[in-house]
């Protein structure tokens, strides 16, 4: 595969890149990777020596040369949580200790974090929208630690099975 083109550094961008480096913050290694670029070491090399995938690397490296250093700085993730009555958090946490099947009629047995946000939100309109994330702090803050679930598709054919499930040796 070819190997990726980093146009030329101005010394601003040069400087920035090294301040970047300082911060310590996600964009550090991105800067890490245009520097490294910029000295002439390949993308398997800079792979390497970061210890990041050649995707994410090339990734970087196009950015950089459309976008320059905003190309490559972290940004701010802009969501502000939602404020909800207690009387809505208890509503969540009702909802969330039933069983949908049963006292739902909904086509599974557990709740996931994803479709309970999708139940409330859409189905029941108890909010405009909410994130798992969301229904995790607020389960949380009532004392329900949600676990994810665990699916398992029929048994396995293999006779060693339940020996290597228990971690044991035949």
């Amino acid at each position: 595969m070819r190997d990726n083109f980093l146009r030329l550094l101005s010394d601003d961008e040069r400087n920035m890149l090294y301040e970047l480096i300082e911060d310590g913050d996600e964009s550090s290694y991105r800067a890490k990777i245009i520097l490294l670029k910029d000295e002439g070491y390949t993308v398997p090399e800079i792979r390497r020596a970061t210890n990041h995938h050649d995707i994410n690397i090339r990734k970087w490296i196009h950015r950089f040369n459309d976008q320059g250093i905003e190309g490559i700085a972290s940004k701010l993730h802009k969501h502000r949580s939602i404020k909800l009555s207690i009387e809505v958090e208890k509503k969540i946490v009702e909802i969330a200790s039933r069983n949908p099947r049963e006292d739902y009629g909904l086509p599974f047995s557990t709740w996931s974090l994803r479709v309970l946000a999708g139940y409330i939100s859409k189905e029941l309109n108890l909010v405009d929208s909410i994130s798992h994330t969301e229904i995790r702090n607020i389960l949380l803050k009532h004392g329900i630690r949600y676990r994810q679930s665990k699916i398992t598709l029929g048994n396995s054919t293999d006779p060693e099975y339940d020996f290597k499930k228990r971690g044991l040796k035949n």
